[in-house]
């Protein structure tokens, strides 16, 4: 039943009827052309030619008509074959591009997943390695976030989580990849200078502070320097990471105690 309802949505569609468009319908044209071609010689030769035309064959002979409709019937249903064809094929790509997204996107956030972002940077890796143009990496964690699910609860820290990834993935340069790397961590491919990803870092935690007025701290790597594998570049942002935080946290501390 499938297949049928299939084939008669087809019959409704323009592109059934395009002769230039559909080859499937152009070829059922010519399939089925030789058919009144025959049955027309056919007739001339069992009844003879002469003094004979189109308009005497079918005035004569009306059953001519039946094959004379074969070229067309043909070409509409193999144009309808044409067109579930091309149907199935669109919603194969959109079915396709839609998995694809899903399997490199965080289904909370929206930005890359960390899988991705692992991928890219394996990739990033490898290409500094080869040339001289070095690659960044700038690992993100959110201040305070445990807080935030402890007193708001998860819905806010999850809302929160969306905020701040948006704001950080606006803040982004073209070329830089930035994904989930879990929890409360974002993890960004920067090729380029230290510099520039210390630029991108700060305009970052700048823009998250703006929108969602939480503060969010980042460490940076950079191929060459700190590392040369996707893991020691990685364990080099998150040490510079977690010496920010402590010493954030020690200066609370000393705020607080004065």
């Amino acid at each position: 039943m499938r297949v049928v309802s299939s084939f008669f949505r087809a019959l409704t569609k323009s592109h059934t009827y395009n002769l230039l468009g559909n080859p499937e319908a152009c070829f059922g044209l010519l399939w089925g052309l030789p058919i009144p071609i025959f049955s027309f010689a056919l007739d001339g030769v069992l009844v003879g030619w002469e003094n004979r035309s189109f308009s005497s064959i079918i005035s004569q002979h009306p059953w001519q008509l039946v094959f004379l409709l074969h070229p067309p019937l043909f070409a509409i249903v193999f144009g309808a074959m044409g067109t579930i064809r091309r149907d199935l094929e669109s919603h194969n790509r959109e079915l396709i591009a839609r998995l694809e997204l899903e399997a490199t996107t965080d289904p909370l956030t929206g930005v890359h997943n960390r899988r991705f972002v692992l991928e890219e940077l394996d990739k990033a890796a490898a290409r500094a390695q080869r040339s001289a143009e070095p690659v960044a990496v700038v690992m993100f964690d959110m201040d305070n976030f445990k807080a935030v699910n402890d007193t708001q609860g998860h819905l806010a820290g999850d809302k929160l989580l969306k905020d701040v990834a948006a704001a950080l993935n606006d803040s982004l340069r073209r070329g830089d990849t930035l994904g989930r790397y879990g929890g409360d961590e974002f993890l960004l491919v920067a090729p380029g200078t230290r510099e520039g990803a210390i630029a991108v870092a700060e305009r970052a935690r700048q823009c998250v502070r703006e929108r969602t007025s939480h503060t969010i701290s980042a460490g940076v790597s950079l191929s060459g320097e700190d590392g040369k594998s996707p893991a020691e570049l990685i364990a080099a942002a998150d040490k510079v990471l977690a010496a920010q935080k402590k010493d954030r946290k020690t200066q609370r501390l000393s705020i607080e105690r004065t």
